[in-house]
């Protein structure tokens, strides 16, 4: 199913008449909202996210390094900045799962532990920021520091996305998928005239303005979330 723009948005900005099935226009309404799919895909592995509630993505044991912040009185709390953001949750209840590792083994933080909120992290044993995806451990003992196997502090399953479409991503879309119509010449569907671009012209340079909109969000999320813990000890 579209989501990022509809096949009306394409039709509109291509100036032509509206897609339909029946009578079956060319491409028809199906074959368009295939481009629009082909193009949402596009985007997504390009900047590495997804822009719609329903094509949020899940990072399945994605491994973290915990970083020591702030002392308490017996030890150091814990922060872990996932690669993804922002999160749709971290619940037990929703598939989400939070192993952080306690010494000897790891232990599933959302089944066994308590969770605390923004406005009052302590009330738990952990706190999330879905926003700017950052989990928050209310105590984190230094003789852990270090001691997980393959050096792996944390491993997380959650979901990840932005609900509603932005508005340049969903340009982005419009002008992948113009793009997509444009470059095959047998549709014929915007023939060129004496002073316009030809359809490969006008396919490559709406191809190149919809990678440009995509640009700011491309390289967005955090590199490697294993490495946090390489920034160094906040003490």
């Amino acid at each position: 199913m579209a989501i990022y723009c509809t096949h009306g948005e394409v039709s509109a900005f291509l100036q032509v008449d509206g897609f339909t099935d029946s009578p079956a226009t060319t491409p028809t309404q199906a074959q368009v909202e295939a481009f629009i799919e082909m193009a949402e895909e596009r985007i997504d592995k390009l900047t590495d996210h997804a822009w719609h509630a329903n094509r949020y993505k899940t990072a399945t044991d994605e491994r973290a390094r915990i970083q020591c912040v702030n002392a308490n009185t017996h030890s150091y709390r814990g922060r872990i900045q996932l690669r993804h953001y922002p999160i749709v949750t971290l619940a037990s209840g929703s598939g989400d799962t939070l192993n952080i590792w306690s010494g000897g083994s790891y232990t599933e933080y959302l089944a066994n532990k308590t969770a605390g909120t923004l406005t009052d992290p302590l009330s738990g044993d952990f706190w999330a920021d879905t926003e700017r995806g950052l989990v928050y451990l209310k105590s984190w003992p230094t003789l852990f520091v270090s001691t997980a196997p393959s050096a792996i502090d944390a491993y997380v399953k959650y979901r990840y996305g932005t609900a509603t479409t932005p508005d340049d991503i969903k340009l982005a879309a419009i002008y992948l998928t113009s793009s997509i119509i444009a470059s095959n010449d047998d549709l014929n569907l915007m023939p060129a005239v004496d002073d316009s671009m030809d359809n490969r012209t006008k396919s490559e340079a709406w191809e190149a303005l919809g990678l440009k909109m995509l640009e700011p969000h491309i390289g967005r999320n955090m590199p490697l979330a294993r490495t946090v813990a390489g920034f160094g000890t906040v003490r």
